[in-house]
């Protein structure tokens, strides 16, 4: 099996820093921005400068692969049409609406629907309907995972939240532990599964706490925990530990389907209210903000007016010296300034003292990206075969296994980004270079 002596490593995970403080519901922003592109595709506007818009319309549309609709999340008046940081590092255009604190909603939302005569079908339809993507960091549309032709024996909600500092979804499932159960149950209609199973590391007790008196009301809902490591909430490493099986494509071919659990939260109200995707919650944490927490928000919410709202910077940063990671510290994207706006894939943003210059400018050969790596990759062979373009090399160092984890350059003394170099010989040997 491609999985069986992956390994993990134990790491810091600082989230303490972000659970002190309760989850904090910021709903009214005086803007938002809701960004014309999803993953790499660019949206279709369809609405006008000076068009009020209502909680739900639809305003954008994605066209194509993953098509579906995108939402307000305010109601409010279109009041222009401007670039604003993204949480993939670029600006791009994105639509401003002005809210008029009014909450009106549309029309679709509330409509009472017989959830009990609701076919496979009927829900995979209201996912592409509500615009509802893996909140998980991926942003993939769910309702694609659901029209796979494969038989689906088990949904599994990765609750596991891998990565250092981020806590939302841990603050989510506690805030609505009724609604995650709901959300998955229907998830299991939609994919005809028997089975749902909860991943979530061990040392979260109160999630167990939370889910566990509820489950008697869920047939065939389990919870499984998962060691404290990293990458513990890789796909592959969840669905071989919960299913004994293994793939080279996509979960369903283990008879499987991985959903994040705030993906799962959503998609009960979806299914309830008809609400779309109009909101998450996301941790702005780390050693540079006063008071780390998570916040309740609508898409589109400008990130700098929720750092005002965690204190501020501590007094000892400057702001124009922060470092700024959108993600989390293994996989997010390093940004120059606090100004992007929550996007569906933004599960957190972490503000941290800028590193240390003074780090070695070259490898060490110390081998501790390729000891931490866990697929047993050799990173450093696989950036020197990169540099010589040896697609050979590259393949025969298995650099198309690499998951992409970041435990190399997290390990690296030298503060190289090698994961990136292989993460680039993974695109070369995709392209057949």
């Amino acid at each position: 099996m491609i999985l069986h002596k992956a390994k993990g490593t134990r790491i810091e995970g600082k989230k303490s820093m972000s659970k002190a403080l309760p989850l904090h519901e910021y709903l009214n922003p005086p803007f938002v921005f809701i960004p014309l592109l999803q993953q790499a595709t660019p949206l279709k506007r369809i609405v006008e400068i000076g068009d009020k818009v209502a909680i739900g319309q639809v305003v954008a549309l994605r066209e194509g692969f993953g098509a579906m609709p995108i939402h307000a999340s305010v109601s409010g008046t279109v009041t222009a049409i401007k670039k604003v940081w993204h949480a993939s590092g670029r600006m791009v255009e994105a639509i401003e609406i002005q809210n008029d604190n009014q909450n009106r909603m549309d029309e679709s939302i509330r409509v009472q629907t017989d959830i009990s005569l609701l076919s496979r079908n009927d829900l995979i339809a209201k996912m592409q309907q509500a615009g509802l993507s893996g909140l998980g960091g991926a942003g993939f549309p769910t309702y694609i995972k659901y029209q796979t032709k494969c038989p689906i024996d088990v949904v599994i909600i990765n609750a596991v939240e891998c990565e250092p500092y981020i806590t939302c979804d841990f603050m989510l499932i506690n805030a609505y532990p009724e609604k995650l159960l709901k959300g998955l149950s229907y998830l299991m209609r939609a994919a005809d599964a028997k089975k749902g199973v909860i991943a979530f590391k061990t040392y979260n007790t109160d999630i167990k706490k939370n889910l566990e008196p509820l489950l008697v009301n869920y047939p065939g809902i389990e919870l499984y925990e998962v060691k404290d490591i990293y990458p513990a909430g890789w796909e592959k490493y969840i669905v071989q530990k919960i299913t004994k099986k293994t793939y080279a494509g996509l979960p369903a071919e283990a008879g499987a389907i991985v959903d994040n659990s705030a993906t799962a939260i959503v998609f009960a109200d979806v299914v309830a209210e008809n609400i779309p995707l109009i909101s998450r919650v996301i941790t702005i944490s780390g050693e540079g903000i006063k008071n780390p927490q998570n916040f309740f928000v609508p898409l589109g919410t400008p990130v700098k007016e929720l750092i005002q709202l965690a204190g501020g910077y501590v007094e000892s940063l400057n702001p124009m010296k922060a470092w700024y990671i959108a993600g989390g510290p293994m996989t997010g994207r390093a940004i120059l300034i606090d100004e992007l706006v929550v996007n569906d894939t933004l599960g957190s943003v972490i503000v941290k003292p800028m590193p240390d210059e003074k780090h070695h400018p070259a490898c060490l050969g110390c081998g501790k990206c390729a000891d931490a790596c866990p697929v047993y990759l050799t990173p450093t062979e696989i950036q020197r075969a990169l540099e010589s373009k040896d697609s050979q090399a590259i393949k025969e160092l298995n650099a198309q296994k690499c998951m992409q984890c970041g435990l190399c350059s997290y390990v690296c003394p030298s503060h190289i980004e090698i994961s990136d170099y292989v993460a680039k010989a993974k695109e070369l040997l995709r392209k057949g270079a």
